[in-house]
């Protein structure tokens, strides 16, 4: 029985979604006024584990992610670069769709575009309006939150009544509240990017974006909600508001999920502390698969830290991942041992049980860590076959249908003849017990992309990218 964590509710729930094994999922995208950052990298990735992993359990889930290419953020950085904001939008999607498959995302089933749904917008801003949850001001039409009585319930911010008599002037824009947000903006200069309405010409607000195209994917109500934690207030509140008081009080979301903050070398990430990761800029320096280990290895939830050595460890532990494969996909010897059996299934039902509940990831590599290590003492002490490899390796593949981290192919490639002879004598060194000397070597050809692993068989190589 699956159970996830209701940030909803503050508790874990039985997962029953609203149309027996079908699901609406829907997780913000991104704002395209660049490249996005390690952090958003860390969130695509949980919700593809976690889409992936309902897929693996049976249930048939229609992915959407928005993408927002109008935004003030947008308009500046277009402004800057002297182009129009499509031009922008469309170079960063762009980057965006490559990044994400090289994550090994996989694709959405919408990618929804706020500048596509202009029509969608201002005919459910009208309804709001008409129902009295939105008011017209000379620079916008604003929700009222005072209408909205369950407004809070996701983030548990209480608002306090400020309403004056008198109308709230912001830097930009006029409302009666403080809290109130923009529906839609009013064109203030003829060279800001506008479209009709009954206010006349302007561009959509920030939260009613996903409330629109939410529910003209998906319908009034979704399963699942997801997004980065920083996203519940006000963004994912605001969404409530709005999509409830447009139904007509319809629950919006069942079960809304969040993924963890992402920290860099223990600090939050930003641009003025130096620490500011761009997605290509990982990908240049890191292996996207160790990347994606690396997120893979933890719980969507948690507050997780990047950091070079933190990198370097997951790279390691990978690399013994894909030693482990190798050596099974090599395996030709020893006799079948019925106990591989029991060792598979249990690693399996672990990870199924581990993922059931509130998809805990780490608890579920330790399950298959302690596969990898028994299934290793059986093949070193000859008590393992053919065909206990490939029950192994039948398992991985299966779980690697949601985590997309194993490689199953052998190491290719040749070696010089000096890379060759320096093997040689690296066993010559071991043999007579040298390990500086022989450590030395080992270091040698990893700086020439050659990754050495001794086993009982032998010392085996192989090339990798450097």
């Amino acid at each position: 029985m699956l159970r996830v964590y209701n940030t909803l509710h503050k508790k874990k729930e039985e997962f029953k979604p609203l149309r027996d094994k079908k699901i609406g999922m829907y997780v913000c995208g991104p704002t395209v006024y660049g490249p996005g950052h390690i952090g958003h990298a860390r969130t695509y990735i949980a919700f593809d584990i976690i889409r992936r992993y309902l897929e693996y359990s049976g249930y048939k889930v229609k992915y959407v992610v928005n993408l927002t290419d109008i935004h003030d953020d947008i308009i500046s950085k277009a402004n800057e670069l002297g182009i129009t904001l499509f031009e922008l939008a469309d170079k960063n999607i762009a980057v965006f769709f490559k990044d994400m498959d090289s994550l090994g995302i996989k694709k959405a089933d919408v990618y929804p575009r706020v500048t596509e749904h202009i029509k969608e917008i201002v005919d459910f801003v009208k309804v709001l309006q008409e129902k009295g949850f939105a008011y017209e001001t000379d620079d916008g039409v604003y929700y009222d939150i005072s209408k909205f009585k369950d407004y809070g319930k996701l983030s548990g911010i209480k608002v306090k009544e400020q309403k004056t008599g008198t109308r709230v002037k912001t830097d930009k824009y006029e409302k009666d509240r403080v809290q109130d947000f923009a529906l839609w903006k009013k064109q203030k200069d003829p060279s800001e990017p506008a479209w009709d309405s009954p206010w006349g010409k302007g561009r959509p607000g920030w939260h009613i974006e996903c409330s629109v195209m939410s529910s003209k994917h998906l319908g009034e109500q979704l399963d699942i909600h997801g997004g980065a934690v920083d996203l519940i207030f006000p963004h994912h509140e605001n969404e409530i508001a709005q999509s409830e008081a447009h139904s007509g009080k319809k629950p919006f979301v069942k079960y809304w999920l969040h993924s963890g903050f992402l920290n860099v070398e223990g600090q939050k990430m930003s641009k003025s502390l130096g620490n500011f990761i761009e997605i290509p800029q990982l990908l240049e320096k890191r292996d996207a698969r160790a990347f994606r280990f690396f997120v893979a290895g933890l719980h969507y939830k948690s507050r997780i830290d990047f950091s070079e050595k933190g990198m370097e460890k997951v790279e390691k532990t990978l690399e013994k991942w894909d030693n482990f494969i190798e050596r099974l996909l090599e395996w030709n010897n020893g006799k079948e041992n019925s106990a591989v059996e029991k060792i598979v299934e249990k690693a399996r039902k672990e990870v199924i049980a581990a993922m059931d509940d509130d998809f805990m990831l780490p608890n579920a590599w330790a399950s298959l860590q302690g596969m990898q290590t028994a299934v290793n003492k059986l093949m070193n002490e000859g008590k393992f076959g053919k065909n206990d490899a490939a029950a192994v390796l039948e398992l991985l593949k299966e779980l690697d249908g949601f985590l997309q981290v194993f490689k199953f192919e052998k190491g290719g490639g040749e070696l010089s003849k000096e890379q060759q002879e320096l093997i040689k004598k690296r066993e010559k060194l071991r043999a007579e017990k040298k390990w500086e000397e022989a450590d030395a070597i080992r270091k040698e050809l990893a700086g020439q992309g050659i990754l050495l692993d001794d086993t009982p068989a032998g010392t085996k190589w192989k090339i990798v990218k450097k």
